[in-house]
């Protein structure tokens, strides 16, 4: 076998594996395409996570589902401008329930107090106590 004749051979092959190699690319590409456009479902029986944060479309957090700082659990919601709106959490005691207006202050608050009854306040907007509902039964 003349070199002429193995460099021809090797050029053939050369032209074999780059045809196979371009043809991979080629379908690699289509399935990476058709993945990236299938129909996506979303339906699961549980999902298991630490925390879960929702943003809006300008992706400000607008809901969060986590653990308060006694790992008890929490749910906030908040507004476009990051103020708070409503907090639903848990602890020793119990549970609570506040509401806020539009600056984030506390208006409105439902909760359990040290001995495991329940208090309900509203504040004004300054701050200021409105009305205490507080049961003493029990202590």
């Amino acid at each position: 076998m003349t070199i002429e004749q193995r460099l021809e051979q090797l050029e053939q092959r050369n032209k074999r594996l780059t045809v196979a190699l371009t043809m991979m690319a080629v379908v690699i590409c289509a399935v990476v395409t058709m993945a990236a456009t299938g129909e996506k479902n979303g339906d699961f029986d549980m999902v298991r996570t630490k925390a879960l944060w929702v943003a809006n479309d300008a992706g400000d957090l607008i809901v969060g589902l986590s653990a308060n700082d006694g790992g008890d659990g929490l749910v906030i919601t908040y507004s476009a401008k990051g103020e708070d709106l409503v907090s639903l959490s848990s602890s020793p005691n119990g549970g609570g329930i506040q509401v806020y207006n539009k600056i984030g202050e506390e208006i409105a608050m439902m909760v359990a107090n040290e001995y495991g009854n329940g208090v309900v306040a509203t504040h004004s907007a300054k701050g200021k106590e409105l009305v205490v509902l507080n049961s003493t039964v029990g202590r």
